[in-house]
């Protein structure tokens, strides 16, 4: 995803933040999938005998086979549209903006758009164990303008982010402060 397209910069304007959701939750996704994945082989274990005579008729082979396939494909479009969430969706902070890019399944896309000035409030928060230890969280921006807030979903260092949005904020409001 090529920055220049999806945000004007301004020639005085510089790039603080290009955030991420945290690698762990792409991880623990793609486990889950991968649990889900061997299913069917559990079941077949499980099934012993059954699962013998199953395979053993003319017909119920290939209908088998024809279920399987069907559930991996969509197994592989469920693990498709977890990665390209994950990997599309992006948070831009430069000195004069933040940049929301949310990525909807695998053909929707909204991007908003936020001036620092506008900014009233930044939270940062962890909740969890797995969140904590490895230092990720959400961080929820308030503002004045008809979307109420933008929310940057499960980003590492949430706290000091959090800190350096608000110093990002104090800045562009004394360099608006100078200009107007």
């Amino acid at each position: 995803m090529q920055l220049e397209n999806l945000i004007k910069k301004k020639p005085d304007e510089k790039l603080v933040f290009y955030l991420r959701r945290h690698p762990i939750v792409f991880i623990g996704q793609t486990f889950f999938i991968l649990l889900i994945g061997l299913a069917p082989f559990a079941l077949g274990l499980l099934g012993g005998s059954f699962t013998d005579a199953l395979l053993e008729g003319p017909a119920t082979r290939p209908l088998l086979i024809l279920i399987l396939s069907g559930y991996y494909l969509c197994l592989w479009l469920v693990f498709l549209t977890q990665f390209v969430d994950y990997y599309l969706d992006a948070w831009i902070v430069t000195t004069d903006k933040i940049v929301n890019v949310e990525q909807h399944g695998l053909f929707s896309r909204t991007i908003s758009e936020l001036d620092l000035a506008k900014v009233q409030d930044v939270t940062s928060e962890v909740k969890g164990v797995l969140p904590t230890f490895l230092n990720y969280g959400n961080i929820r921006v308030q503002t004045a303008g008809e979307e109420e807030h933008f929310v940057f979903e499960q980003v590492h260092k949430p706290h000091e982010i959090r800190k350096q949005l608000l110093d990002l904020v104090e800045a562009d409001r004394k360099r608006q402060g100078e200009t107007v």
